[in-house]
């Protein structure tokens, strides 16, 4: 027996699932981490059909099932011809400039969009008001969306704002779904970020989380809380809820001075 169908036939569910799980979704399971652990490396392609049906044990339909799966959620795409190749699942986010999550997938060659747009003034939760150097429980206008990549929810953002820098902004959501919130602000309020700073843990999903990002309870997500500033002002409070598997941070460093101790 092979170390794939090993894995197989091993592995217990994700998620909770129990045990009497279909076969293609074992098979997803496992392709999906092997592509996830670069066992299947970005341009690679994965084994062909008859392969993995030999490798797993299973049927042509159960590997068909499973590899539509993979391509629904972007890690794989079939090149006629040529095989199914291993996409670039993930968003990469360098940090060199201020980008929002959504010009960081936009960047990546994704398509875009917002679900589930609301803006209404709220009272500041307490970590909140301490960044935006507000009264505890003062008023901010939170800005709350569904990012959706290539048509697949990626993330859950909520922005907290300082309500006198975007005066009306409610009236205004609907000029919101079709680009990124740093870009509105520069067009309707003419503010430019020159700073920001960012807090990353790490937090398994809730089931109303993994409901709206359609992935299973439990499934690793990024926290990202950042405060942002412009003219040296805190304006924005944020904290995303990004599906792990599908956004990588990479930091560059300058070079280390001499006699640092």
């Amino acid at each position: 027996m092979t170390s794939l169908s090993r894995a197989l036939t091993s592995s217990t569910p994700r998620f909770g699932l129990s045990k009497r799980v279909p076969e293609y979704w074992r098979v997803y399971e496992e392709v999906r981490r092997r592509i996830e652990g670069f066992d299947y490396v970005v341009g690679s392609f994965v084994p062909p059909e008859s392969e993995l049906c030999a490798l797993l044990g299973v049927s042509r339909t159960t590997v068909r099932k499973a590899v539509e799966m993979l391509v629904d959620e972007g890690f794989l795409a079939v090149r006629r011809g040529r095989g199914t190749e291993v996409l670039d699942f993930r968003a990469v986010q360098t940090l060199q400039r201020i980008s929002s999550f959504s010009e960081t997938l936009r960047q990546r060659g994704c398509l875009v969009a917002y679900r589930e747009l609301t803006v209404r003034r709220v009272p500041a939760p307490s970590s909140v008001a301490e960044g935006l150097r507000l009264e505890p429980g003062a008023p901010v206008v939170l800005v709350h969306r569904l990012v959706v990549a290539d048509g697949k929810p990626i993330a859950i953002v909520e922005n907290h704002l300082v309500p006198e820098v975007v005066p009306g902004l409610e009236k205004k959501a609907q000029r919101m779904r079709v680009q990124s919130l740093y870009a509105f602000l520069e067009s309707e309020y003419g503010i430019t970020l020159d700073g920001a700073k960012d807090v990353i843990t790490a937090l398994a999903a809730t089931a109303e989380e993994a409901r709206r990002l359609r992935v299973g309870p439990g499934t690793p997500l990024l926290i990202m809380r950042r405060l942002s500033s412009a003219d040296g002002q805190p304006v924005e409070c944020a904290v995303l809820r990004i599906v792990a598997s599908r956004y990588e941070l990479s930091v560059e460093t300058s070079k280390r001075p001499r006699g640092h101790t």
